[in-house]
C-alpha cells in the first residue's frame, strides 16, 4: 500500500512539473471571479502583471513623543555599565552590608588623632596551597601575598584570619584593625 500511494505522489509530481508554466517572467495575478451566464465558455481575463511596489518612505520618528526623550546622548563614565567580570552568586551580599556598617566607625577612627588611620588595603583573593593559605592584597596599586604573622607593609603585620575577618596591626600605634572579606570561592 506504500508503495502505490509513494507512486501515485510521484506521478502527481511529473504531471503537475508538466503542465507548469514556463519561468518567463510573468507574474499571475489574482484570480477573478467569474458568472454563470448564458455562454458555454467563460470569457478568460488577461493575466494581470503586478504593479511595481512603491519604495518605503522612511519616516522620522518625531521629536518627542508621548514625552520620551529621543536624543542620542553620549556616555559619561564607564562606571554606567557596571563590572562585567564582578562575582557572581546567589548568596546574599552580608559582607558588604558589614563593611557599610563599618565605615562609620573606621571613618571616625581615622578623623580621631590618637587612632589608626583607615586601612589602605584592598582584598583580591586568598590561595590555599597543603593547608597554607595566601591572601592577595593590593596596597595603593600595588599587589601584596600576605600570610598570618607576616609584616604587609612597614606600618601593618597580619595578625589573624578567622572566617571573613582579617585582624591587622597598625605597629605605629600597636592597635588592632579589622578588615571583612567575602566568602571562600
Amino acid at each position: 500500500m506504500r508503495k502505490i500511494v509513494i507512486g501515485a505522489a510521484a506521478a502527481a509530481t511529473l504531471i503537475a512539473a508538466w503542465f507548469a508554466p514556463d519561468q518567463d517572467g510573468g507574474v499571475v495575478g489574482p484570480a477573478a471571479a467569474t458568472t454563470r451566464e448564458a455562454d458555454p465558455v467563460p470569457a478568460t481575463p488577461a493575466p494581470q502583471v503586478a504593479a511595481p511596489a512603491a519604495p518605503i518612505a522612511m519616516v522620522a520618528p518625531p521629536a518627542n513623543a508621548d514625552g520620551i526623550d529621543l536624543q542620542i546622548h553620549p556616555r559619561v563614565a564607564d562606571d554606567e555599565m557596571g563590572n562585567v567580570f564582578a562575582k557572581q552568586s546567589w548568596a546574599p551580599e552580608a559582607p558588604k552590608k558589614v563593611m557599610q556598617e563599618q565605615a562609620p566607625q573606621v571613618a571616625q577612627q581615622a578623623s580621631a588623632p590618637s587612632g589608626p588611620p583607615a586601612l589602605p588595603f584592598q582584598f583580591l583573593g586568598r590561595f590555599t596551597d597543603e593547608g597554607k593559605t595566601a591572601y592577595f592584597l593590593q596596597i595603593d596599586g600595588q599587589n601584596v601575598v600576605a600570610r598570618p604573622g607576616e609584616k604587609v607593609n612597614d606600618s601593618y603585620l597580619l595578625d589573624s584570619v578567622s572566617g571573613n575577618t582579617m585582624n591587622f596591626v597598625y605597629l605605629p600605634l600597636n592597635q588592632k584593625q579589622t578588615l571583612v572579606v567575602g566568602d571562600t570561592n
